[in-house]
């Protein structure tokens, strides 16, 4: 695992790679101001977009895994930090169900999110929806 703050470790590949915020957006098809926000620590990114990132910095094979490895754990830090407060029956809650219903962390290999829903593509070809509702009382 990398040391170096991944804002930092993205800082310096783009100016290795001597491209500016706008050109690597440009390149990896991604807001400039992902690049920007990634840069200075505020925004987070998922595999995918890691991925197109990397890919535009020239990297490839165990660089380009090592790279989106850290953006995700990155990601994974910050979810981790803000979610420490609440107790682990609760965090655990959409596993549990998703568990309960058959979907497995292997069956997923698709997945859409927005706002308080999620649609998920599964290995065998089917689909599910989940979605979330939280009545304050």
């Amino acid at each position: 695992m990398n040391k170096t703050p991944f804002s930092e470790q993205l800082s310096t590949l783009r100016q290795d790679a001597q491209l500016t915020n706008q050109e690597l957006a440009d390149d990896a098809r991604v807001p400039a101001s992902l690049i920007a926000g990634l840069q200075s620590g505020k925004r987070r990114i998922g595999e995918y977009q890691a991925r197109k990132i990397g890919v535009a910095l020239g990297l490839c094979g165990g660089d380009l895994e090592r790279f989106i490895y850290d953006a995700i754990n990155n990601c994974s830090e910050k979810v981790l930090e803000e979610s420490k407060g609440y107790p682990a029956e609760l965090l655990n809650l959409l596993a549990r169900q998703l568990r309960l219903a058959g979907v497995l962390p292997n069956n997923v290999t698709g997945w859409n999110v927005q706002k308080n829903a999620a649609d998920l593509v599964l290995s065998n070809g089917g689909k599910a929806h989940l979605e979330t509702v939280l009545t304050l009382t």
